[in-house]
């Protein structure tokens, strides 16, 4: 069922500052990567742009991210042929030599549909190795710079996964405008970002974009998820991948009437998440069994390995070995 104007109105009332880049974003963007999964099939995925991102879209969600793994530029492309200026549109790109920046970059804005993108992001630095080498002087940022002065990209940031403490130590080396982490409740039970990196995060006012906030469709408090991600100090807003239409209205249900959790709603919240990641590192350990949290025990996934120290956390470490993401 379609919103009237008043609820879209309060929706785009409730929006925060990108960091320094004078933009004002919604508190949840358009995680576009459903569009792009295999099990959805090429009617469906033109179903969900015609519907779908629309529907978000008109409801005050103006921040649609993307990425060339995801396989959505090309549905977010035909949107953006009827509604590029209404937007905020970020993309990524996963190649760390210049040359190959540039032409990834080229292709994606050709299946975008647009002469330029909002925000562009150094994906997945994962590793010190891969950080060093996307900050090196014939490296990503190097490529994204000159695509900046070019006109083709607005903002540069960065993006990790489950490892805060790097991403912190990139914000030191090069001022990125954002930077894109999962900040769920497992993220905090498991590397906790919310001590290694938001701290670099406010002294370099670099803009923080949570990703991961619901762990892949595993937390079923999906209001509480929202509302501790989103009220962590820093943040401008949540990713939050969507495929229909009731999901979208769901989630601007909770950004419209967002507010910090209690503390005996934080509480709940760790009480539902802590055995999902417990049974997650089990999984990793023996290396079997679904991986819904992928990103925090994975070292095929994410390229890196770290032991970990019982004092970090509340929870049974004899399942954490050897963590990687």
């Amino acid at each position: 069922m379609r919103r009237d104007l008043q609820t879209w109105q309060n929706v785009s009332n409730r929006s925060a500052p990108l960091g320094t880049t004078g933009i004002r974003v919604p508190l949840i963007g358009y995680g576009t990567a459903p569009l792009g999964k295999d099990h959805i099939s090429r009617d469906h995925a033109e179903r969900c742009l015609d519907h779908a991102i629309d529907h978000a879209i008109d409801l005050g969600i103006t921040y649609l991210d993307t990425s060339p793994d995801y396989g959505s530029e090309p549905h977010v492309g035909a949107v953006m042929r009827r509604r590029r200026r209404e937007v905020f549109l970020a993309t990524k790109i996963n190649h760390r030599s210049k040359e190959g920046v540039l032409d990834e970059l080229k292709r994606s804005l050709d299946k975008l549909q647009t002469a330029h993108v909002d925000l562009i992001q150094v994906h997945a630095v994962n590793a010190w190795a891969d950080m060093e080498q996307a900050l090196a002087p014939d490296g990503a940022v190097a490529a994204l710079e000159q695509a900046r002065a070019e006109g083709l990209v607005r903002f540069i940031g960065i993006t990790g996964h489950a490892r805060p403490d790097l991403l912190a130590h990139a914000l030191r080396q090069y001022k990125f405008d954002s930077v894109l982490v999962a900040l769920g409740m497992a993220d905090h039970l498991v590397s906790s970002p919310d001590t290694f990196l938001l701290p670099m995060a406010q002294e370099r006012s670099t803009a923080v974009i949570a990703m991961k906030v619901l762990g892949h469709g595993e937390f079923s408090s999906v209001e509480l998820a929202l509302r501790y991600s989103l009220g962590l100090p820093g943040v401008s807003l949540a990713i939050v991948g969507m495929e229909s239409t009731a999901q979208i209205d769901h989630n601007v249900d909770s950004a419209t009437a967002f507010k910090p959790l209690s503390k005996d709603q934080r509480q709940q919240l760790i009480d539902e998440v802590q055995p999902i990641v417990e049974r997650d590192a089990q999984h990793a350990s023996e290396e079997a069994g679904r991986r819904p949290l992928f990103w925090l025990h994975d070292t095929k996934v994410m390229g890196w390995r770290r032991r970990m120290s019982r004092r970090w956390f509340g929870i049974n470490l004899n399942l954490y070995t050897t963590c990687a993401a």
